[in-house]
């Protein structure tokens, strides 16, 4: 507890001068402002404190593992305040942050052991997500997922999975108390990929609990199986051909800057088999060059390569086989062949497991954090490159997503090249149905669209 004598103030086990008014000003410490000392002037648990106890107060908080956020909504201050307090608690070194860290990543695992609690307590949930795993194919990535989502809804409504459930009500009485109670969860988590996230896992602990769930307008609307709203955004992601031979170019320049100039070889493979085949990372970083007895491997003669599609897995349809045209693409791989090299890009080990490559599932392919770090030396790159082009890759989309970028940029080119006939991208690239690339990365650019429609209105039929 802060004491006061005469002119002083003590504050962590310091001595601060107080002038007439009864306010310090920490100039000394580098923290500009004066704040009053001795009048107790906010409440703390039902008690008047006054500024000494006050810091006191949120130093507590902090090392308890609060954010400024949450700390200024448990006192009733506003975040700059909050943060006006910190600078003042660790400039006299009454803070210990690692602490804090320490504190924030045992309350995660706390989360985690609340997840693992829940599926224990309740023999329901166990048994749902037992089933969830005894699917063939079954992710259980995603089904993990699941049970933490269903665990954030329990924590946010402070119910246990069963109460939600609502057995008190019958027939579209329960449906509706349900989806009101997901209405609450909607205030709460804002984001709105989380929040279909969240609805997923709902939806499939309440049918597996036999509670049908409509289809269509007669769904309850925050129960809704419906696509998140961000699905279609991203279609006007591409480049045009100027800009897609420039970057071609950087990558093939060996005076070229980018970040890591020994992966410049290993992200120019990628960008350019990105765009020729529209695969997705990891069916680019787990393609084997030479034959292999499962699957996979080059065919340099028919200028065909095997792929792996994991998200297809499911539906028994991730094996791929994509044709090479690129001249320089074809020339790099037989070079690679030719030299023993047993990946498409580069050596066993340095991106994912060789051991798990041919591995179907997203789960089996395993990597290390060493393996994740040179993946993203690789993203690094690629936004370099996107930098250095401009025009239409200095949208944000290129920076949060430099690897996926390529395969809209694979879609927009192949639309291109064919004359926006949907239905033969949808067959090159592969994985998506006609709908699917139209709505989400098949965006028809204003100029194309105006050709084709100048070309019909002038054809005289």
């Amino acid at each position: 507890m802060a004491t006061i004598a005469n002119t002083e103030i003590e504050l962590f086990g310091q001595k601060v001068q107080v002038d007439e008014n009864g306010f310090f000003s920490p100039d000394d410490l580098g923290i500009e402002g004066s704040f009053k000392a001795f009048v107790p002037r906010s409440l703390v648990k039902g008690r008047r404190v006054n500024m000494a106890q006050m810091l006191e107060a949120v130093r507590d908080l902090f090392q308890q593992g609060k954010t400024g956020s949450e700390i200024a909504a448990i006192l009733d201050k506003d975040s700059d305040t909050i943060g006006r307090y910190k600078k003042i608690i660790v400039a006299f070194g009454a803070l210990d942050e690692s602490a804090i860290v320490q504190k924030r990543e045992q309350e995660g695992e706390f989360r985690n052991e609340k997840t693992l609690e829940m599926l224990t307590r309740f023999e329901g949930v166990g048994k749902w997500q037992t089933r969830l795993l005894s699917k063939p194919k079954a992710s259980k990535k995603k089904i993990k997922s699941f049970a933490a989502s269903l665990n954030r809804v329990c924590q946010i409504l402070k119910m246990s999975p069963v109460a939600i459930l609502q057995k008190t009500y019958t027939g579209d009485e329960q449906l509706y108390a349900i989806d009101e109670l997901m209405a609450q969860v909607r205030k709460e988590v804002k984001s709105e990929s989380s929040f279909y996230s969240i609805r997923m896992a709902l939806r499939s602990w309440i049918q597996y609990n036999q509670i049908g769930i409509p289809r269509g307008s007669l769904c309850p609307p925050n129960l809704s199986g419906k696509v998140v709203d961000s699905h279609g955004k991203a279609a006007h992601v591409r480049l045009d051909k100027n800009e897609l031979k420039q970057a071609n170019a950087i990558l093939e320049n060996p005076k070229s800057k980018l970040p890591h100039k020994e992966r410049q070889t290993d992200t120019a493979v990628f960008f350019k088999f990105g765009v020729e085949t529209g695969s997705r990372q990891l069916a680019i970083i787990t393609a084997k060059i030479q034959d292999v007895q499962s699957w996979g491997g080059w065919n340099s003669k028919e200028q065909l390569f095997k792929t792996i599609e994991r998200k297809l897995y499911h539906v028994g349809e991730h094996e791929k086989t994509k044709r090479i045209f690129c001249p320089e693409l074809v020339r790099i791989i037989n070079a690679r062949q030719a030299a023993g090299e047993k990946c498409l890009i580069g050596k066993p080990n340095e991106y994912v497991n060789y051991s798990t490559m041919e591995q179907p599932s997203t789960d089996d392919v395993k990597q290390n954090k060493a393996q994740i770090r040179a993946l993203k030396e690789i993203d690094d790159n690629l936004r370099a490159v996107y930098q250095q082009v401009g025009g239409n890759a200095a949208d944000p989309y290129f920076a949060k997503k430099p690897s996926h970028s390529i395969r809209h940029i694979a879609c927009q080119y192949w639309l291109r090249k064919s004359d926006f006939d949907y239905g033969f991208t949808a067959e090159i690239v592969g994985s998506m149905t006609i709908d699917e690339l139209r709505k989400s990365y098949g965006g028809m650019p204003r100029d194309i669209f105006e050709a084709k429609y100048d070309k019909y209105i002038n054809s005289g039929e």
